[in-house]
């Protein structure tokens, strides 16, 4: 991956983060009704994509 694909992808994770981190913590402390397990797979959600990205290439819709 070029460094420019991997600065695309930092710029898209920060943003989608900024954007996107207390909806995707709300829905999910809600679907399991656990705060800790809810913020804990919002941040390995967030692992995976980062890990995902750099080698495949940002999604067409990176929020969903």
């Amino acid at each position: 991956m070029t460094s420019n694909a991997r600065t695309d992808v930092t710029i898209t994770i920060t943003s989608i983060y900024r954007t996107e981190w207390g909806r995707i913590t709300a829905t999910l402390i809600r679907l399991v009704r656990d705060f800790d397990v809810g913020l804990y797979a919002a941040q390995e959600a967030f692992i995976a994509a980062v890990n995902q990205w750099h080698s495949t290439g940002i999604p067409d819709l990176p929020r969903a």
